[in-house]
């Protein structure tokens, strides 16, 4: 299948694109990289330099992309990191003229916007956009707990919040949810997934890794994972289960090597051949 893929790029590392297109190719997906922005480094690196292309760079491609007539071919569109909402829309632009040319056509929309204990850091014109504008288009949402709630207006305090959370983004559009790095107090410190799909709602749990600071890209890694598949199957569980094994071998592969850039090279066998480490399950943080 044929994913369009909207990130930013960076010459070094892994993110955005560079976390999104390797991976998915090894999964045996056709991928068009459209780039937001290329920049040597994440901008979390010092001294990094780069360009951002923009919202008119962005429909210059789609234009070109929809004259050819090739979108029928497109099966989803994948987005992340936007770097102002008229960047978002010329991708909303985008995901409609994929649609139109192929009706079962999905998109999956990371809405980055942040994370605990931080905040944002992105402009303050993106979560609104996100939460009124790209959620109404896309099929998949993978926010992270942070940005879940600022989906929904709920913050996580237990109980049945996270169904609530789920069930308040389930009405801006998405039928997938897929919350991410779900910190759900439990006392071994695992890292949870929460998935709310047509099927049910599920979690997955994962033991904490003793990263001195959380590589970057990771968030990036597991939109493209879950997408790539979803698309091979169908089944959410299914995709989630395969998705956060290979994650899990990745960021393990990262974490020996002492390196602060995914080892998607190094680790690029469980990403094509997911091994069989962690089952969704029934909630118990609901």
């Amino acid at each position: 299948m044929t994913v369009l893929s909207i990130q930013s790029h960076v010459v070094c590392g892994h993110v955005g694109n560079r976390s999104a297109v390797f991976p998915l190719e090894r999964m045996g997906h056709e991928v068009w990289p459209l780039n937001t922005v290329q920049f040597s480094s994440h901008t979390g690196k010092p001294g990094w330099r780069g360009a951002s292309f923009g919202a008119d760079h962005l429909g210059e491609i789609l234009t070109a992309l929809q004259a050819s007539g090739k979108l029928k071919q497109c099966s989803a569109v994948l987005s992340g990191y936007i770097g102002d909402a008229a960047t978002g829309r010329a991708i909303l632009e985008a995901v409609a003229a994929v649609k139109e040319a192929n009706p079962d056509a999905l998109y999956c929309c990371d809405p980055v916007m942040g994370d605990a204990p931080d905040g944002f850091y992105v402009r303050p014109d993106v979560p609104g956009f996100f939460a009124r504008e790209a959620c109404a288009l896309a099929d998949i949402v993978t926010p992270n707990q942070f940005e879940a709630e600022v989906l929904s207006g709920i913050v996580f305090a237990g109980g049945d919040d996270a169904a609530r959370i789920a069930a308040a983004i389930h009405e801006l559009g998405p039928k997938i949810v897929l919350i991410t790095s779900f910190s759900h107090g439990q006392a071994d410190g695992s890292l949870g997934f929460y998935l709310s799909c047509p099927a049910g709602r599920y979690q997955l749990l994962t033991p904490r890794l003793p990263f001195p600071k959380p590589p970057k890209g990771s968030g990036d890694l597991l939109s493209a994972l879950f997408l790539g598949n979803f698309l091979g199957k169908g089944d959410a569980v299914d995709a989630l289960e395969r998705a956060s094994s290979s994650l899990y071998t990745v960021l393990e592969a990262t974490l020996a090597s002492g390196d602060d850039n995914l080892a998607i090279i190094g680790a690029q066998a469980a990403i094509a051949e997911p091994p069989a480490r962690f089952k969704a399950s029934e909630p118990t943080f609901s």
